[in-house]
C-alpha cells in the first residue's frame, strides 16, 4: 500500500496558490540519452502512458486545476493534453518559452558521450559549458515563473495550478529554492513526477511541500520537505 501526505490535495486557502510542478513524459531522446534542450521532441508511447496514468491518479484524488502554465515545447504540450483528458477538465492553458529546458546550443541532438567528447576537443571542461549560460537560464526560468504565479495570485481565481516543464528546469527551480541544501545533491526528477510548491500571497514565499512523486507509476517513494523559502 502506498502512503500519501496531506499536501497532495486541492488547496482551499485563498492566501495560497498551490503549484503542481510536472515534468513531461518520456521521449525517445530520454531513452537514448540524447541531449534535447530546445529540440521540439514528441512523447513516445511510454511517455503518453505515463501522462495518462498521472491524469487518472489526479482525478482519483479529486485534484482540480484552475489554470495551467506549460513550456511551449511539444513534449510538455502533449503531456498536459493527455493529463487533462484523463481528468475530464478543461482549465485555461497557456504556453511559455520561459518554462523551456536550458538551451544546449551546438550539442543539442548529440548523445551525452558524443557531447562530452565534443567538449573535450574544444577545450571545455564539460558539455554543460555550451548553450545558454547558467545565470541566464536561471533568470529566464525563475523570472517567468514568478510572473506567472504572481499574475495567478493577483487574479484571485487560482488556488491550484499545474506547471509543466522539464527535468533540468525543475531541478534548477529546486536549487533556486535552496531545496538541495537540505537534501541529496543528485536529485532525480523522473518523467511525469509531480513536485508540489505552495506560493504564499501575503509574504511572496514559496514552500516546497513534496518533490518528485511518482506513485502513479507504481513507485511509492517520495521526498517531502516543508521549508519556508524565497
Amino acid at each position: 500500500m502506498t502512503r500519501d501526505i496531506p499536501f497532495y490535495s486541492n488547496n482551499e486557502d485563498p492566501d495560497v496558490v498551490r503549484l503542481f510542478v510536472i515534468r513531461h513524459g518520456q521521449t525517445e531522446h530520454n531513452v537514448q540519452k540524447i541531449l534535447q534542450g530546445h529540440l521540439d521532441t514528441d512523447l513516445n508511447h511510454v511517455g503518453l502512458e505515463q501522462a495518462e496514468k498521472l491524469g487518472q491518479y489526479l482525478k482519483e484524488r479529486h485534484i482540480n486545476f484552475d489554470s495551467v502554465a506549460s513550456s511551449d515545447l511539444k513534449r510538455c504540450m502533449q503531456t498536459i493534453k493527455a493529463i487533462l483528458e484523463q481528468m475530464d477538465q478543461e482549465p485555461p492553458v497557456k504556453y511559455y518559452k520561459e518554462l523551456r529546458e536550458r538551451c544546449m546550443g551546438v550539442i543539442e541532438g548529440m548523445h551525452i558521450r558524443e557531447a562530452e567528447s565534443y567538449a573535450d576537443k574544444h577545450g571545455k571542461g564539460s558539455f554543460r559549458d555550451f548553450g545558454e549560460k547558467a545565470d541566464e537560464f536561471l533568470e529566464r526560468l525563475t523570472g517567468g515563473l514568478k510572473s506567472i504565479v504572481e499574475n495567478a495570485a493577483e487574479s484571485g481565481q487560482v488556488k491550484n495550478m499545474a506547471i509543466v516543464s522539464h527535468g533540468g528546469a525543475i531541478r534548477t527551480l529546486l536549487r533556486w529554492l535552496h531545496y538541495e541544501e537540505h537534501n541529496a545533491h543528485n536529485l532525480i526528477v523522473f518523467n511525469t513526477s509531480v513536485t508540489i510548491i505552495d506560493y504564499i500571497k501575503r509574504t511572496g514565499q514559496f514552500i516546497v511541500r513534496r518533490v518528485g512523486n511518482t506513485q502513479h507509476l507504481g513507485d511509492g517513494e517520495f521526498v517531502v520537505s516543508d521549508l519556508r523559502l524565497r
